[in-house]
């Protein structure tokens, strides 16, 4: 039997090992944050473009009643 002096087990592992959140490094590098930069700028642009175009064909649409 192996039992530590105290009467604790030896070899006893972390008790909340499931509960560890892992960290996954991302890419960080700056050709990374200027691409990300790049769509969300183009994403915003996009929207815009679709509110714009919304909003002119709901005017045309009222104007020619």
């Amino acid at each position: 039997m192996l039992a530590a002096p105290s009467g604790k087990l030896l070899f006893r592992g972390p008790v909340n090992r499931g509960k560890q959140k892992i960290k996954i490094m991302g890419d960080r590098s700056p050709k990374a944050n200027q691409k990300k930069s790049g769509q969300k700028q183009s994403k915003a642009n996009t929207s815009a473009a679709n509110k714009k175009a919304a909003v002119a064909s709901k005017q045309a649409a009222g104007k020619k009643k």
